[in-house]
């Protein structure tokens, strides 16, 4: 089961990000009772801006991304020769590993057990495995948090995709396109032609036609009649996306050069 710790990051999560929308008064209704209540000490307030601490580099061969947020440990690697992608959570004695190659076949592992994602079953088996993850809550946690509050740089953007596939891979299948969408809006028309812009331009246009073929890719998959199929499907969608996505971010790595850290 999933601690009181963990309970309590996710409230303040749920409701620092509904905050950030809006959508919580500032203030409750008092019943007008006249009994005066008991002190109680509450714990300190933690801001949803609160920015996960992200480091990591690029080489020849890989791109690697280290993060930190709220107790939740991050860490990717990317190979730039063959593809693949390395994905571990950890939170407290929780430790979840995903990984994919290029054409987006996934598999994901813990607490000793693997399961390769290639059947509808399959799909059923990791949400069973994943559904008592602290590691994984406290993904969804900074997800819901960061998505309304971050800027959504390129080293951000990277470390919520990473986030938001894994939340996926346990029901929340809209999870990478919520995320997309998000990038896509928050800078629509301030990306500039290729041959004119920027390493963010370049990686943002990249993106945005990453989120065009996810779209497309989803479209299809919700026309299948079953409920497993068509959540085999999306999840296969959002992998590719990733995969993409990944790619994207690696071009963005080089553009600025090899060897230089990763800026936040």
């Amino acid at each position: 089961m999933v601690d009181s710790s963990v309970r309590a990051l996710v409230l303040v999560g749920v409701c620092a990000a509904a905050a950030v929308a809006g959508e919580v008064p500032a203030t409750l209704a008092t019943s007008g009772a006249t009994i005066e209540p008991a002190f109680v000490e509450m714990p300190p307030r933690r801001s949803a801006a609160a920015k996960p601490v992200i480091r990591g580099a690029v080489d020849a061969r890989r791109a690697w991304l280290g993060a930190e947020h709220r107790g939740l440990i991050v860490r990717k690697i990317a190979d730039r020769v063959d593809g693949s992608i390395g994905i571990d959570l950890e939170f407290g004695e929780d430790r979840v590993s995903i990984a994919l190659n290029r054409a987006g076949g996934t598999a994901v592992a813990r607490g000793g057990r693997r399961i390769e994602v290639t059947t509808a079953d399959a799909v059923r088996e990791a949400q069973h495995m994943l559904s008592g993850s602290d590691a994984v809550m406290a993904a969804a946690v900074m997800l819901a948090e960061r998505t309304l509050a971050s800027e959504l740089q390129p080293a951000e953007m990277s470390l919520l995709s990473a986030a938001a596939f894994a939340v996926s891979l346990v029901g929340d299948v809209d999870a990478p396109r919520r995320l997309a969408a998000r990038f896509v809006n928050k800078h629509a028309g301030a990306i500039r032609p290729v041959r004119l812009g920027t390493c963010f331009d370049e990686y943002a246009n990249e993106s945005s036609a990453a989120w065009n073929d996810m779209q497309a890719c989803v479209s299809e998959a919700n026309q299948d009649e079953s409920i497993w199929n068509r959540a085999y499907r999306r999840v296969a969608c959002n992998a590719i996306w990733l995969v993409r996505a990944e790619s994207a971010w690696i071009e963005y790595l080089g553009c600025l050069g090899p060897g230089q850290l990763i800026p936040q």
